[in-house]
């Protein structure tokens, strides 16, 4: 395997176990420690996670950067090597055109020197002929002269004279016949050398003929070999693409992991404190009630903060913040109103209304584009309420916060019992109450703590069915509500109550 992928591989196992460690319950809190320096602990531990993923993904972009620029020489050294055997490539052909040059021209030559001697042959073979039968004439007549020598020294006794002329006769035929014999054994040697020079082209030609199919089988590897060294670039090329887009791959994972951390770290209860406060809105909710001797405004202010389910932005407050109670009898107030603001700007949207998820809490809808304009944080709701054991508890106005832990009870769905033990913290002593908000350690909106004991869980911030307080209702109206809340919340266990 290439040691690049398997630094990549094993920083990929790394960033994943560090992603489903469970921090929270790495090390057991000491109950007895004090808080801000484990919160503390706690924030200096995510941040010190994140720098080592900081350093882990540089180390890694350095990595990535090394593994380009020894891809980028080993190609640049590939392109060199293949321009190498294309030049060479390149000769080997030229020298094959000249040797196919050379050998036609010496089967030309050979051609021509076959037909020469050829021709050579059949002259020499003419004149072989020719002196054959000159020889076989001369013969004859050497024949014919010697019987007639017999008959004449037979017959008659032939002069000296006579004699000595047949002698230089037949000695002149006789040295002739010796010349041509002469001449025919030249020719003959001259034949043998003829054949011996058809014999040595015709292995010139052999010779060429091999050097020409040696030159085509180099060639033919090297253009194996290119092609070999052709699919290796293409394959590196490939790789190539293949490592960017695991590295593009693994910068997405990064990015997700890193969301996936902060998500699955604790925000500090300072922090979350703080932001509460940083973005804390005024609502006044009142109307108009009766007097002993005429009618005035009844209205009461309260300090909360805006939340939103994703389709509706509204502030979150208990009925104990408002001048209405659950009861029965329901008082009610003529005309009731309600308004946000924060810094002088007004954000409320419509009227006040009862909670469909419990009663006991209130919704007033805002301008989420004024919010926005005023600079103030909508908080969102939790998307998984469970995923921490403890929650950040914030008393009704903001006068105290603490750490609380909490349970599902199987028997009150939709709600979390806390536990209610006093919480001892930098601001003082305090135990849950109605109408403390929950805030989940992500920093999102777990609920809102209905009695001292319970907390409902709000998936939602939609209004109660006929639950809405509309400016033109009258006091009868208004306490016929309170009454019907009041008997939905007797309703319920009596531990919610």
């Amino acid at each position: 395997m290439n040691r690049t992928l398997l630094l990549i591989l094993c920083d990929f196992l790394l960033l994943n176990l560090l992603a489903l460690t469970r921090w929270e319950q790495a090390e057991p809190q000491d109950p007895l420690r004090a808080p801000v320096p484990a919160l503390a602990a706690k924030a200096d531990g995510s941040e010190d996670m994140v720098a080592s993923m900081r350093t882990a993904l540089e180390e890694e972009r350095s990595a990535r950067e090394r593994l380009a620029e020894q891809m980028k020489n080993e190609t640049s050294a590939r392109d060199a090597t293949v321009r190498t055997l294309e030049a060479r490539r390149q000769e080997l052909e030229s020298g094959l055109q000249q040797a196919r040059q050379s050998a036609q021209d010496l089967g030309t030559r050979l051609t021509e020197t076959v037909a020469q001697a050829t021709r050579t042959t059949a002259q020499l073979q003419q004149q072989a002929a020719a002196v054959q039968q000159q020889l076989t004439q001369t013969g004859a007549r050497l024949a014919e002269t010697e019987k007639a020598r017999e008959s004449l020294t037979d017959s008659v006794k032939l002069s000296e004279s006579e004699r000595r002329k047949l002698q230089d006769a037949l000695n002149a035929e006789r040295e002739v016949a010796r010349r041509q014999q002469q001449a025919l054994a030249a020719i003959e040697l001259e034949k043998r050398e003829v054949e011996r020079r058809a014999a040595e082209l015709a292995s010139a030609v052999k010779v060429a003929e091999a050097e020409r199919s040696l030159l085509r089988e180099n060639i033919t590897d090297l253009k194996q070999q290119v092609s070999r060294v052709q699919s290796e670039k293409e394959k590196i090329q490939a790789q190539t693409a293949v490592l960017a887009s695991g590295v593009s791959q693994l910068a997405v994972r990064s990015e997700e992991l890193k969301q996936e951390i902060r998500d699955n770290t604790p925000v500090s209860a300072n922090l979350l404190f703080q932001d509460f406060l940083s973005n804390r809105v005024q609502v006044v909710v009142g109307g108009i009630a009766s007097g002993l001797f005429s009618d005035g405004p009844k209205e009461k202010e309260s300090a909360t903060i805006l939340v939103t389910d994703g389709v509706q932005t509204v502030a979150l407050l208990h009925v104990l913040e408002t001048p209405y109670s659950l009861s029965i009898p329901g008082f009610g107030l003529d005309q009731p109103s309600a308004r946000a603001q924060v810094r002088g700007t007004v954000l409320s949207a419509g009227p006040a209304a009862f909670l469909r998820a419990d009663p006991r809490g209130m919704i007033l809808p805002v301008n989420l584009a004024a919010a926005q304009k005023a600079g103030v944080r909508v908080f969102p709701l939790a998307k998984n309420p469970f995923k921490f054991p403890e929650a950040l508890l914030v008393s009704r106005g903001g006068r105290y916060f603490g750490d609380v832990e909490f349970r599902l009870d199987p028997k009150t769905p939709g709600y979390v019992r806390m536990k209610t033990r006093v919480l001892s913290r930098l601001f003082g002593e305090f135990s849950p109450s109605a109408g403390d908000l929950v805030v989940s350690k992500s920093g999102e909106i777990l609920g809102l703590m209905v009695n001292g004991e319970y907390c409902v869980v709000l998936s939602d911030v939609q209004g109660a069915a006929g639950g809405s307080l509309d400016p033109a209702m009258t006091r009868a109206v208004v306490g016929k509500k309170l009454e019907e809340f009041r008997a939905q919340v007797d309703r319920l266990p009596l531990g919610l109550q």
